[in-house]
């Protein structure tokens, strides 16, 4: 069964984890709302005012267990696992209106860097940092 996905940092196009979304199927850029903090080698999205860029995908469940292991998600246990799978309304896109699922930073984010833009693609070009 397909879901859709909304991916925000490393895992997009052009960056380190690009290779970890073989087989997706691009639907389209997209915004959610959340904010987006710099957690030094990827972003974090937390819940908020604001919104953040990325883009959706069309994933198997092969695929999304893949990502899981990949972001630190231990099923079952939200509390361990540094990010979490939730639901979120597309606020722009081809996809506006629907829920479609994406990673939840869980961690602690006290003296992380705020992304005020929310767009880690700019932020990346902003601050001179490798992808």
């Amino acid at each position: 069964m397909k879901q859709t996905f909304f991916i925000y940092g490393t895992l997009m196009p052009g960056f380190r984890l690009q290779a970890e979304m073989h087989g997706a199927r691009f639907v389209g850029a997209a915004q959610v709302p959340g904010r987006l903090v710099d957690l030094g080698r990827y972003p974090g999205l937390l819940p908020g005012e604001g919104q953040v860029t990325g883009e959706v995908y069309e994933v198997d469940e092969v695929q999304l267990a893949r990502l899981d292991a990949v972001e630190g998600l231990l099923p079952g246990d939200p509390a361990a696992s540094p990010y979490w799978r939730e639901m979120v309304t597309v606020l722009c896109g081809p996809m506006q209106g629907r829920q479609v699922q994406t990673y939840v930073y869980k961690s602690p984010s006290v003296g992380c860097v705020p992304i005020p833009h929310g767009d880690y693609r700019r932020y990346v070009r902003e601050v001179g940092r490798e992808s």
